[in-house]
């Protein structure tokens, strides 16, 4: 069995460092500042989550325990609360999915054009790509698994 730690806090990580993602860049903060919602977690190839018959390369279309949510402040820190994301191979191309454990954590973030750098409080950075009201990360995990491609929040 495999399984995955979902998103953002051990399977997104892209890179260590040892910035503390402190400040910002960009003078407009207000975009940033809010709740963003979990809103797409995107698969490839597609894959009957709940065994319904329908395949689908969204996971939370038919997984509907799974969630995320990230809170940036104001004093450029973000918390994150969520669910794990346990996926386990069956055979030929098939995947088990299951809802984990409830995940969170925070630290520090800032804004370098359209990159959203958020760093842990180990010093680990995971960086999103910020396009009007969502913020993506792609090619998470591409050639594993069934290929995690895409995790997208969407600002509430």
């Amino acid at each position: 069995m495999k399984k995955l730690i979902y998103p953002l806090i051990l399977l997104l990580m892209f890179a260590c460092s040892d910035d503390d993602g402190g400040g910002t860049t960009n003078p407009n903060i207000d975009l940033m500042v809010g709740t963003w919602n979990l809103t797409q977690l995107q698969i490839n190839p597609a894959q009957d989550v709940n065994e319904d018959g329908n395949t689908t390369t969204n996971v939370l279309d038919e997984l509907p325990c799974m969630n995320g949510q990230i809170t940036f402040r104001a004093d450029n820190t973000w918390s994150f609360q969520g669910t794990d994301l346990v996926i386990t191979t069956i055979t030929g191309g098939l995947f088990k999915f299951f809802c984990g454990d409830a995940l969170s954590e925070g630290g520090n973030w800032d804004v370098q054009g359209n990159n959203v750098r958020l760093v842990n409080s180990t010093g680990v950075l995971t960086q999103f790509s910020l396009n009007a009201n969502d913020l993506t990360i792609s090619n998470i995990i591409g050639e594993t698994l069934p290929g995690l491609q895409a995790e997208v929040y969407t600002k509430q």
